[in-house]
């Protein structure tokens, strides 16, 4: 039994080691072979517009740029994710530039372009790969954000959904990351830059919810100060009596408290429908490509225009309203005399 025993034991030993030691081997031979490409994230700045020829452009950009090494193979992908849900996924270059983007209807949100090409460096017995990503478009929002959160921790992840436009390279040869992270940052920065909105439109995404906040607050105590310049009119139609008493005092609680909740009421109204006009204003679209990109290139400029009026009308309407609500009491008195 012990002899069975010691041989049983005699042979599983030596098949873990070879186990082991095959896969050791297997590794040692791999990282020779192959080295662990890095990686480098560039966060591309500013408001850019898109058009077709921009990504031709960057293609013709890469390519020539990869000419000057060693190439063994490449190819180039793109994605384009569109409105309605719809995405539009090419593998290779020849089946993105047969498109007819003239009959498309959506609108581009997000263009994503890979490249994959495999080069021979000096060093290694095989070529070794190398990619360049290059995203355009709306970035993750904060409620998908905060999904990415709770599934992921990984911080380059979040770096890559948070931004807007990015350029990504993994590489194993540092100098021919950097010549192509600078022939995509120059390519960016020529871009045509999207066309600024107007003083006032900018005036109210950064300050319209700031200024609905004062109007709701200050709605109150301006329709008391209102309403107190009249008191010699409306205290006897009321049955408020100059007398203090106690019935006098019940009465003008209740009416001035009926001013004040009447005015905080109003003071919500006019916030809610500024901070509303507020949330619907636009970003100039970031593409130019498809029927569906020009389209919203008119529908921004009707809509943001048509938001405008409508928050610079009611607040004229409110400015209005105070001036000839303050300035009837001195009509009201030269016409009594």
């Amino acid at each position: 039994m012990n002899n069975s025993q010691t041989y049983e034991n005699s042979s599983i030993v030596p098949q873990q080691t070879g186990a082991n030691t095959f896969l050791d081997d297997f590794k040692s031979l791999f990282y020779q072979l192959n080295a662990k490409p890095d990686t480098e994230i560039r966060l591309l700045p500013g408001k850019k517009t898109l058009e077709l020829g921009d990504i031709i452009n960057i293609n013709e950009q890469i390519r020539a740029k990869l000419r000057n090494h060693d190439l063994t193979a490449s190819i180039g992908s793109i994605n384009f994710i569109l409105s309605n849900k719809k995405i539009k996924d090419y593998s290779t270059w020849a089946e993105f530039e047969r498109e007819n983007w003239n009959t498309i209807n959506e609108r581009i949100q997000t263009v994503t372009i890979h490249w994959d090409f495999v080069i021979k460096l000096p060093g290694y017995q095989i070529p070794q790969r190398h990619s360049i990503k290059l995203r355009l478009g709306n970035y993750i929002p904060p409620k998908d954000m905060f999904q990415l959160i709770l599934t992921s921790d990984n911080i380059q992840e979040l770096i890559e959904a948070r931004s807007s436009s990015i350029c990504k390279v993994d590489f194993v040869n540092n100098i021919i990351a950097i010549e192509l992270l600078n022939v995509v940052i120059n390519w960016y920065e020529g871009l045509r830059d999207s066309p600024e909105s107007s003083f006032v439109q900018r005036f109210f995404k950064k300050q319209g919810k700031f200024l609905s906040e004062i109007i709701r607050y200050a709605s109150p105590i301006v329709l008391l100060i209102i309403v107190c310049q009249y008191s010699n009119y409306l205290f006897p139609i009321l049955g408020i009596k100059e007398e203090i008493s106690v019935e006098t005092l019940q009465n003008l609680f209740i009416f001035l408290a009926a001013i004040f909740l009447t005015g905080l009421f109003s003071g919500f109204k006019i916030e809610n429908f500024i901070d509303k006009r507020v949330n619907k204003f636009e970003e100039y679209p970031s593409f130019s490509i498809t029927r569906g990109d020009e389209k919203a290139i008119e529908e921004f400029e009707n809509n943001n225009k048509k938001l405008t009026r409508q928050i610079v009308g009611r607040i004229t309407w409110i400015i209005f309203s105070i001036l000839v609500s303050s300035s009837l009491k001195f009509l009201i008195g030269y016409m009594v005399s």
